[in-house]
């Protein structure tokens, strides 16, 4: 059985169906959901970089949400 995480997705399913709607629809709330889902990693991520960990999580995020809009195919 998968296990929830932090973020309340609960499946690949789920994160899946989430990322369909952010590419097509530009869903505020399944941009939302996906920013949570990769919260932890950014700030452990932000210990390793020599910037301010704000800008340095700001700087993932729109990176990460750039990744993400992207069709492949």
């Amino acid at each position: 059985m998968e296990e929830e995480n932090d973020s309340g997705i609960k499946s690949e399913d789920e994160f899946l169906g989430l990322l369909e709607r952010l590419q097509k629809d530009n869903d505020e709330s399944a941009t939302l959901a996906l920013l949570k889902f990769f919260e932890k990693d950014m700030v452990r991520l932000t210990r390793v970089l020599r910037m301010p960990k704000e800008d340095a999580i700001q700087s993932m995020k729109v990176e990460l949400l750039e990744c993400l809009k992207r069709k492949n195919g």
